[in-house]
């Protein structure tokens, strides 16, 4: 793009006297600069500020001197400008989720984007666990929790089974949102894949990303309001 602004105003000055003036290029880029205000799109806005630097530049090296102090500032801007379309456009990318991860964003996380699926991923540890195999002990305060991408878990009190959780449940979510100890165990009922998030790393994770806080508020309100249901209906 810098040699491009160049080789416009090397173009421009092989033109024959007063076809075109420098100003014109100030006043193009002031119409870029101007248009650039009423777009909501930070790509739209980034790639309006490239050309309103690619119309400044030209007018800068065409004046006698060249203006060369503005021009360096504005080959500065039009570098941060293209490095961030990239980064933008390299953010835009499509998403591919493997089909563990596919099978899990269609029971819970649907109201996440793929990109935000995936750092909330990677913040959890996925595992394979057996038939029997207890995931929360009842009197323990939760430091976890967990959602089953494939299998199903049953609670027990006292030895007696008490409520099957299926896939796509999140599992010890009550306990750590009201630090009380869990008043049941929790075991797989079959060979189970599951994800698991230690709170800590995920609460910080989560401070600063208040978009996605938002959105693993209302999965989680959605999750309880599920599982009183499904308390209701197995009792």
């Amino acid at each position: 793009l810098i040699l491009l602004a160049a080789m416009i105003a090397i173009a421009f000055s092989q033109f024959p006297p007063n076809w075109f003036s420098p100003d014109d290029l100030v006043n193009l880029s002031s119409v870029l600069t101007l248009v650039s205000f009423t777009v909501q799109s930070i790509l739209a806005l980034r790639f309006l500020a490239i050309g309103t630097q690619l119309m400044f530049i030209p007018y800068c090296l065409l004046q006698s001197p060249p203006l060369w102090t503005p021009a360096i500032w504005n080959v500065l801007f039009l570098a941060v400008n293209v490095v961030n379309v990239i980064l933008l456009l390299l953010a835009r990318r499509p998403v591919a989720l493997n089909p563990d991860e596919e099978q899990l964003y269609n029971l819970a996380f649907t109201s996440l984007n793929p990109r935000e699926f995936l750092k909330l991923l990677s913040l959890g540890d996925w595992r394979e666990g057996e038939a029997g195999e207890t995931l929360i002990f009842s009197g323990q305060c939760n430091s976890s929790v967990s959602i089953l991408c494939r299998g199903e878990a049953i609670s027990f009190a006292d030895g007696t089974e008490q409520i099957k959780i299926p896939e796509g449940k999140l599992i010890g979510i009550a306990s750590v949102l009201m630090g009380d100890p869990m008043p049941v165990d929790i075991k797989l009922k079959t060979r189970s894949r599951y994800i698991c998030w230690h709170v800590q790393p995920l609460r910080k994770f989560l401070e600063k990303q208040p978009e996605i806080r938002a959105k693993l508020q209302q999965i989680v309100s959605h999750d309880l309001a599920q599982s009183v249901r499904i308390l209701h209906d197995q009792q």
